[in-house]
């Protein structure tokens, strides 16, 4: 039932997302094989965690200075991270030092305001037609791992070291998929 949400919130996000920013955007993800661009919030993370490990990834956050304000969404087990400084990559790397961290994104905003992240996770379809060995080739490039396999798509994590948003992307502009994006978080 879970994976059911994340499909809807995925549709529910490409309506909402159907302004684009335009070619000159970095960032984007494919919506029914369109780019819809996203704009980076630059004093905003979000902290995917182990659960197991909560008390110990809030005592460590409290004593960072970098941090000026921390929000809580157990039920997702994730962090959003409002940061002193515009540049978090110093604090991407402390964190990940951290025990019980699986991923930590950039904060997302679009064009309507919606601010937005993703976890380490990516959902997608293979199209009928698409060997086994092809597929097998485009796992190990990314070394993906296989979490949930249903009659509609499939979910996959995706390591630390890669980012969510371009493997969606690779597999996407493979041509083996008929859809694949990574699991979007927006904030409430």
């Amino acid at each position: 039932m879970k994976k059911a949400s994340i499909i809807f919130k995925i549709f529910i996000s490409v309506f909402l997302l159907s302004a684009s920013y335009g070619q000159s955007q970095g960032k984007y993800y494919y919506a029914f094989d369109e780019k819809i661009f996203l704009e980076e919030v630059s004093d905003k993370v979000v902290l995917s965690f182990d659960k197991n490990y909560l008390s110990e990834i809030q005592t460590n956050l409290k004593k960072n200075s970098q941090i000026r304000h921390m929000e809580l969404q157990i039920h997702n087990n994730l962090y959003i991270l409002t940061t002193e400084k515009t540049d978090t990559k110093t604090l991407k790397e402390n964190l990940l030092k951290q025990k019980g961290i699986k991923s930590i994104h950039p904060m997302y905003i679009t064009v309507d305001g919606l601010e937005m992240s993703f976890t380490n996770e990516i959902v997608m379809q293979f199209k009928e037609n698409v060997s086994q060995q092809d597929i097998e080739k485009i796992h190990q490039k990314y070394r993906v791992e296989v979490k949930e396999i249903t009659e509609l798509y499939y979910v996959f994590s995706v390591p630390i070291d890669f980012d969510p948003l371009e493997v969606a992307n690779a597999y996407q502009t493979s041509g083996l998929v008929n859809f694949s994006t990574p699991d979007f978080f927006c904030k409430d």
